[in-house]
């Protein structure tokens, strides 16, 4: 019986302490919070500080879209096994020197989005394990090499719209593992040879939305890995090669939205690779042929947005354009001479070789070949310069339209007159009709006063005459014009 209640009895402690266990792991996650196993969800917005009572064997802290303004010494120490820690849409301003000591499992760590606008040095040596560091949409301004000191583990580094102008010399030397870096969206004007030094993995350079005038890509001397370039919407007027070596990896290149007028060919001379290539939106007039011929393993590429001049020189390129089949070329618009201003780059060039080879046909068929002359067998046929107009078929499709629609529009407010006000049309009609009237009624006046003619009287004094009228009376004729007689 003593053996029995013994056994009752230890498995009543168990049960208790089981209980007291689950209990305790229940009151591990601290309120407002949301625990999933090691990890925890703290994303009300109403802490402003790091929550108490979170279980020290948590792995993923989410902090997000709070209120945190100062990251403190040693504010993680207690939490030795996070591998994550999400700290981004806060408000914070300050970051001590020793905040992330404690932390070393550290991998991933996002601060973004808060107001940091300066960082001490070996702010993140205490986590030499840290893969991925985000510090985008930030306030920093310069950039030195103390501040990723020690990160050598590091993989990816946002630093996007941070308003930065300046990066020291070596900044990213201990970085030697990293392959992302996004410095888009900021104010940096230039860049030195020793600016990304030390960056022999790097595959992916984001450097659009600056301020650059001109690059020079001798500053990327060391970017062996890098297999895309990330350059538009500078303000880059120009672009060379300096001392030429050669990016035997680097496979994509976005140079759009900048005020290139002028192609480089020694820069695509140094790509042997290159397989995508966007030159959208620049003042490009024409690409020279050494360049294209260097675009020997480009299958994609973007034109359109250029001020093209669609003379004979294009030719080259648009002959390379039909080879590739990603030609994104049908946007390409001609901006010189007049005569094709507007037109597709495509048609236009179409219509001059057509009309090049209607004009050689017709030459050679008015020509013989006996009206040479023997005196100079040599001499160099001469053929007139025409002025060709091309009208597309889309124009006078849309002048048609627009005749017909003009008439059809006439119409229309006649008839409408016509059924709503009716007796003002009939008032018209009168009035036209008693114009006509009137018009006729002068005519006919007119054509009578012509035909009438002024009346004279013509007669001869004499004596014989006079002594008639006065003495006896005898019968006497006058003549009155218009062929009128009477006898008196």
């Amino acid at each position: 019986i003593s053996f029995i209640l013994t056994r009752l009895l230890s498995c009543l402690l168990l049960q208790a302490a089981v209980m007291l266990l689950l209990s305790k792991g229940e009151r591990m996650c601290p309120a407002s919070c949301r625990c999933e196993g090691k990890i925890v969800y703290c994303e009300s917005g109403i802490f402003q500080d790091i929550p108490e009572n979170i279980t020290t064997g948590c792995q993923g802290l989410s902090l997000r879209y709070n209120n945190l303004l100062v990251l403190l010494p040693y504010q993680f120490a207690h939490l030795n096994q996070l591998i994550w820690l999400y700290l981004d849409h806060n408000s914070i301003n300050t970051i001590d020197a020793l905040a992330f000591h404690g932390v070393r499992r550290l991998k991933e760590l996002i601060l973004s989005s808060n107001k940091i606008n300066y960082l001490q040095n070996n702010t993140f040596s205490a986590i030499p394990n840290l893969r991925n560091l985000d510090l985008s949409y930030n306030q920093l301004q310069y950039l030195q090499p103390g501040h990723f000191y020690g990160l050598r583990k590091l993989q990816n580094l946002h630093l996007r719209s941070n308003g930065l102008k300046q990066i020291f010399i070596r900044t990213f030397l201990e970085c030697r593992s990293l392959e992302f870096l996004d410095l888009g969206y900021n104010r940096l004007r230039s860049l030195t040879r020793t600016t990304f030094l030390g960056l022999f993995k790097l595959k992916e350079l984001h450097l659009e939305h600056n301020q650059f005038s001109r690059i020079n890509f001798f500053i990327f001397p060391r970017l062996t890995n890098l297999q895309a370039l990330y350059l538009q919407w500078n303000r880059i007027r120009s672009i060379n090669q300096g001392v030429p070596w050669t990016w035997q990896k680097l496979q994509k290149l976005d140079l759009s939205g900048n005020e290139i007028q002028m192609l480089d060919p020694a820069v695509f001379q140094c790509m042997p690779n290159l397989q995508i290539l966007n030159l959208e939106s620049n003042k490009l007039s024409s690409v020279p042929v050494e360049a294209v011929a260097a675009w020997t393993s480009v299958t994609t590429i973007s034109l359109a947005g250029n001020a093209w001049d669609c003379s004979p020189s294009i030719c080259p390129l648009m002959r390379w354009l039909k080879t590739i089949r990603d030609s994104k070329d049908i946007s390409m618009i001609c901006s010189s001479p007049k005569s094709v201003q507007g037109e597709r780059v495509v048609d236009a060039v179409r219509n001059h070789t057509t009309s090049l080879i209607t004009l050689t046909s017709t030459i050679k068929e008015s020509t013989p070949m006996n009206t040479m002359s023997p005196t100079s067998p040599e001499a160099p046929t001469f053929i007139p310069e025409l002025q060709f107009e091309h009208m597309a078929f889309h124009k006078i499709i849309a002048g048609s339209v627009a005749l017909f629609l003009s008439v059809s529009l006439i119409l229309l407010v006649i008839y409408v007159s016509w059924r709503r006000y009716p007796n003002t049309m009939r008032q018209l009609q009168q009035h036209s009709v008693n114009h006509k009237r009137r018009k006729k009624s002068r005519k006919q006046e007119q054509d009578l006063n012509s035909q009438l003619q002024e009346y004279y009287l013509s007669y001869h004094s004499n004596s014989e005459t006079m002594d008639s009228l006065v003495n006896e009376p005898r019968p006497c004729t006058c003549t009155i014009s218009g062929s009128i007689e009477c006898e008196v």
